[in-house]
């Protein structure tokens, strides 16, 4: 079969890797066709992989335009109808048997996929709130599930979390859980000295959870309970007052010694390994990538039980935690983390196992 996956942006954002993760996956089962908006490191790394990909430049459907903005809006159903004619032209030329769209921000391959009466499939990474917030469906995100709905024969979800919530979002679809593939270069990672205890990986925003973290550790230092809990905070930040903040509740919370924050993109290998704990305090992690990257680096994980896809931590690989409370004992070494051999909660082979027949049976028209 061949499938044409629409990606949501150009760049190795954490969706897109996930859609490169199932390309290496299925490679020897599945042709690809990728689309991408815009040109970026994302398509580097499908020309490494050798998948066919081209560049639509006029996806439109995700914009909040004003009402009175009429200039902006017939521009936007201008690129969104081109974008409709080249996908469609790819559908037919490619002899593409399924549409995948990554994410539920790009609407053109499910309403392209409508047009050439192909299969369409959405595959969901997202949680929280904020990934909501792309103004779907010109603004209007009634508007947008339904057409979900009805343009699509499968939503595929990375999350216990993200099921959930898709289903009581959209009652009538057929909503399924996949855990996506994780590899990792495991080359050497044994060898590699610690340079600290606590990790914070990942994109720094006000989702994440940072500021709980440095309440817990400047509650911990102002009872003397410790003398020392280093913490590493490293990513990419896009928003310069939450990190103007986080710095001034370092310095106002004297944590000066104990927290290093690291904006920017920094490759994992070259970070996670180095560190004994992943701290995940987001409250709208999806598939909870990187503590699977963190367990096979041999890393144990402390993550918050109300999101961070906690189902993904057991008796071997981590603790839970509720509220900061519950972190500080943690962190105090109250509680201890386990020890001995981490066991992942997934397998990666029976998941994959589990999307087969869901296209056999979409292609047979069921």
């Amino acid at each position: 079969m061949k499938i044409l996956w629409q990606a949501h942006e150009g760049n190795l954002s954490g969706a897109n890797i996930a859609l490169l993760e199932y390309i290496d996956a299925l490679k020897n089962e599945h042709k690809f066709h990728v689309i991408l908006p815009h040109e970026g490191n994302m398509l580097l790394e499908l020309r490494k992989r050798n998948v066919s990909v081209c560049v639509v430049y006029q996806y439109g459907w995700t914009l909040l335009i004003p009402k009175w903005k009429i200039g902006k809006w017939i521009k936007v159903l201008i690129r969104s109808f081109i974008a409709l004619k080249q996908v469609s032209r790819i559908i037919k030329k490619e002899n593409i048997d399924f549409i995948f769209t990554n994410t539920l921000v790009p609407f053109v391959a499910s309403i392209s996929a409508k047009l050439t009466r192909k299969p369409h499939i959405w595959w969901i990474h997202e949680f929280g709130d904020e990934d909501f917030g792309f103004h779907i469906g010109f603004g209007n995100s009634k508007r947008g599930f339904k057409w979900m709905q009805r343009s699509s024969k499968l939503i595929i979800c990375n999350s216990e979390a993200v099921s959930k919530k898709f289903r009581n979002l959209m009652p009538t679809s057929n909503i399924q859980r996949l855990y996506q593939p994780i590899s990792w270069n495991m080359r050497n990672l044994k060898e590699k000295e610690k340079k600290g205890k606590y990790l914070m990986f990942g994109q720094i925003a006000p989702s994440k959870g940072h500021m709980e973290v440095l309440a817990a550790l400047a509650a911990i230092k102002k009872e003397g309970k410790i003398n020392y809990l280093p913490l590493h905070i490293v990513g990419p930040c896009d928003n310069r007052n939450y990190l103007i903040k986080l710095n001034q509740f370092i310095y106002q919370n004297d944590l000066k010694d104990w927290v290093t924050i690291n904006s920017g993109f920094f490759n994992k290998v070259e970070v996670i390994p180095f560190f004994e704990v992943l701290i995940v305090a987001s409250k709208s992690e999806a598939f909870g990538r990187v503590i699977v990257e963190a367990n096979k680096a041999g890393l144990k994980v402390i993550v918050n039980n109300k999101g961070g896809s906690p189902e993904l931590v057991n008796e071997s690989n981590g603790l839970l935690y509720n509220n900061q409370y519950e972190l500080e004992s943690i962190l105090a070494g109250n509680k201890s983390l386990p020890v001995g051999e981490i066991r992942l909660n997934y397998d990666e082979d029976r998941e994959l196992e589990k999307l087969r027949p869901w296209l056999m049976r979409l292609q047979n028209g069921k």
